[in-house]
């Protein structure tokens, strides 16, 4: 069974003690594409299982597809999941035949699941993700211990994973600040302090992920290096730009939605010539990310495919109205 912690939207969703599950099964060749319109269609998370049935001639292969919702809103759950397998039936013929089964997910059964599928998960050539039971020596790589409590990050979806192929990237040598936006878990935030970078600050506006996240920033004892909040950034308010609300690394792992939403509060964080990672992005979205992010201020770097997702680190051009900030200082002195 893979684990897959889906991108975060950023937005804030109401407490709850527990998830609602959906299980959906499916051909394998089609298990990543449900997994995706789920996140789209506002999963907070997706899981997948691979089983064989049968055997010779009669060998098939199916996936059960799990996504999570928050149980504060069950009709709206459904609804979303409703949506989902409509979009899978245009694009796949007989795909109207799959039945959706719900279950909730209390704090216990959550527990017992990712202890059950959560394995190491080495990346590049310097991290390793590793559950906290885990003692195995990893000789020349640093230990990024997550548990992810009732919040959804452990590295194992592609989104995350290549966001810290990223940060590994873009902390050679590390910055002296980064912002981590929608942080669930921790596990990038963490990440950072570990490759260096000595003051992060990590946000998120679910109080799950902020109590997941302080714990496992406690847990790798990086605590003088990361501080997380509860908040979320202004999605349509720039806010007034100063060098202590600016960053030379961004790293937001969000939905599409939440990017393109946040696109001016962004520009205004990263400094100039700093990096931005977004991740929490399909294929198909790429477009309205791209033109979110338009090309007078921002420079792509590289955007990693992985599967159904892109992953994108771009970089800040300095503006004019900066230029003539930074030039008035000089003259100032």
């Amino acid at each position: 069974m893979a684990r897959q912690a889906a991108a975060r939207t950023g937005v804030s969703t109401p407490d709850q003690s527990a998830w609602l599950e959906v299980t959906i099964r499916v051909p394998a060749t089609n298990a990543e594409q449900l997994g995706a319109l789920l996140v789209t269609r506002g999963s907070e998370g997706v899981i997948t299982s691979t089983h064989e049935l049968g055997r010779g001639a009669r060998r098939r292969v199916h996936e059960t597809v799990r996504g999570f919702f928050p149980s504060a809103d069950p009709i709206r759950a459904r609804l979303a999941v409703d949506a989902a397998l409509n979009d899978l039936q245009k694009r796949v013929p007989g795909s109207a035949l799959l039945k959706a089964q719900w279950l909730t997910l209390d704090e216990r059964l959550w527990e017992m699941d990712w202890r059950e599928h959560f394995q190491p998960i080495v990346v590049g050539t310097s991290l390793v993700i590793v559950p906290p039971w885990d003692r195995t020596a990893y000789p020349d790589r640093r230990r990024v211990v997550i548990h992810p409590g009732m919040a959804f990050g452990t590295g194992q979806h592609a989104t995350t994973h290549a966001c810290l192929d990223a940060i590994e990237m873009l902390t050679d040598p590390p910055p002296a600040r980064a912002l981590d936006v929608g942080t669930g878990t921790g596990v990038l935030a963490v990440a950072l302090a570990k490759r260096g970078v000595r003051h992060v600050h990590a946000i998120d506006t679910d109080p799950q992920a902020v109590a997941a996240a302080r714990d496992n920033v406690r847990r790798n004892r990086v605590g003088t290096r990361v501080r997380v909040t509860g908040r979320a950034l202004p999605l349509t308010t720039t806010p007034a730009v100063t060098r202590r609300s600016q960053y030379p690394l961004v790293v937001a792992n969000l939905y599409v939605d939440a990017l393109v939403a946040l696109a001016p509060t962004l520009a205004a964080r990263v400094a100039a010539g700093g990096h931005l990672v977004t991740s929490g992005v399909l294929r198909t979205q790429q477009g309205r990310l791209r033109g979110a992010f338009g090309k007078s201020q921002w420079r792509v770097v590289r955007a990693r495919r992985s599967g159904s997702w892109v992953t994108t680190v771009f970089t800040r051009l300095e503006t004019p109205a900066s230029t003539r900030r930074r030039g008035a200082t000089r003259r100032s002195r």
